[in-house]
């Protein structure tokens, strides 16, 4: 069996490949920056290279890729390195297979020879100790080499120990270096054999290759990056970037969209990207700008929206307007979808904070959900030992928000904001995230521990 196939494709990532990939639960932007700059990269001539997600596509996001015709990146899990990723296939022997076929295994240099049953179930491995305890009984009678060749390998089998496909490597390796065993055995979920792998391999395991655009903080990364060989960022967000091994090129610019990175690099390049690229890294501009609404909106994402308007064949405004009017509104979504589809976390003075955004068209709704969005926050705080969770509720029409939000008290009567209700406050025309709450937030948590 194939060892990618042994588990779902969505938790297996490929050696050679790079994956470009924006933050977990992904907006239109994150999605659009990972299509748009694997498009690029692969332009320039990098290879190998693809677009990854790591969430679900949001709806407004579904429906900018369905308006330009654009496959989405694919998902993935998580990019911690799996025991699928060190294991190597290796001829197995049924235990009544006679030591000769073992001996002639060892001969060629395997360290191990897997031995299953009827099923294709490991029973454990010959090694080349076991061997050689079998035949030294040939030092005081040489006349029964043929004997011993001829006995069953189950006679000398050991013990070894093995591992599903997709377990990750990092969550066995303490365990697995204090035990005696140098080699291992892998199966899939089924306990059916997939290969061998050895102590050395659990050391130093291949690494998922990264690019991360539109975040640059661990807390927002793929599960598994914090094992991952990240090799570039391109992003417009505050600075909380993880220490990596090596230099890396690094660039945030204050944007409004990572989106207008791309497409900078794009036509500074000389290449016009193909309708459905150019339409997507649009899409992405428009998202985060809200249409040019957003503070965080600059020059350059006016001036390079036009540029891909025009290669998309689209007028701008009428195109944003019609890709904001498809986020569904409150009472169409479930709690969990409102909550955590735009949800990031940060490190504030030391203190864990989540804040999540969700665009609609109406504020009037809000207060029919409010109690249970509350109450879904609070257990999301509780469970995840946050001192702040918040969602932001954004009118995309009005250009206003409100913030519901659970938290611990002081932090709560630090927030600079009107109190509406309890757990709610009005941000009047705060729209940005990035540029207008977080700030805010953060100060907030300085002042209050």
């Amino acid at each position: 069996m194939n060892l990618s196939n042994a588990i779902d494709e969505r938790d297996f990532w490929e050696v050679e490949s790079t994956y470009v990939i924006g933050h977990q639960r992904p907006d239109t932007d994150a999605v659009a920056a990972a299509l748009g700059y694997a498009w690029y990269l692969t332009a320039t001539g990098a290879e190998n290279t693809t677009a990854a997600r790591a969430g679900q596509l949001a709806a407004q996001t579904s429906f900018a890729l369905a308006r330009f015709g654009c496959p989405p990146p694919i998902l993935l899990n998580g990019v911690a390195p799996l025991f699928a990723h060190i294991a190597e296939p290796q001829k197995a022997l049924t235990a009544d297979a006679p030591l000769s076929e073992a001996m002639a295994q060892l001969a060629q240099g395997r360290r191990v020879v897997p031995i299953l049953d009827d099923d294709q179930k490991p029973l454990g491995v010959v090694t080349a100790i076991a061997l050689a305890r079998a035949y030294s009984a040939l030092i005081h009678h040489p006349e029964r080499a043929k004997e011993i060749e001829a006995q069953s390998c189950r006679e000398v089998l050991e013990d070894s120990p093995h591992f599903r496909a997709k377990e990750r490597i990092s969550d066995n390796r303490a365990a697995l270096l204090r035990g005696a065993s140098d080699d291992f055995l892998v199966t899939d979920d089924a306990g059916h054999y997939l290969g061998v792998a050895n102590r050395s391999q659990v050391v130093a395991p291949p690494r998922a290759r990264l690019i991360l655009v539109d975040h640059n903080e661990l807390g927002q990364a793929i599960t598994g990056a914090n094992e991952a060989e990240i090799i570039s960022v391109l992003d417009h967000h505050r600075l909380g970037n993880a220490p990596t091994s090596n230099p890396i090129p690094f660039v945030v610019e204050p944007v409004g969209s990572t989106c207008t990175l791309i497409a900078e690099r794009c036509r500074s390049a000389q290449l016009n990207p193909p309708a459905s690229i150019a339409g997507v890294l649009l899409s992405g501009i428009l998202s985060d700008t809200l249409v040019f609404r957003s503070p965080t909106t600059t020059p350059r994402d006016r001036e390079i929206a036009q540029w891909l308007a025009g290669l998309a064949n689209v007028n701008t405004e009428d195109y944003g307007n019609e890709l904001l009017r498809v986020t569904p509104g409150l009472m169409a979504r479930t709690i969990e979808d409102i909550v955590d589809s735009d949800r990031k976390s940060y490190e504030m003075a030391g203190h864990k904070v989540s804040i999540g955004q969700v665009e609609i068209t109406n504020l009037q709704e809000l207060p029919q959900r409010r109690d249970d969005l509350l109450s879904g926050l609070e257990e999301r705080r509780q469970r995840e030992g946050l001192a702040l969770i918040g969602l932001m509720v954004t009118d995309v029409v009005t250009g206003t928000s409100h913030l519901l939000g659970s938290g611990e008290p002081p932090l709560l009567r630090a927030l600079p904001f009107h109190r509406l209700s309890e757990g709610e406050w009005g941000l009047d025309s705060i729209v940005s995230r990035k540029k207008q709450l977080i700030p805010a937030l953060s100060d907030a948590v300085e002042s209050a521990f």
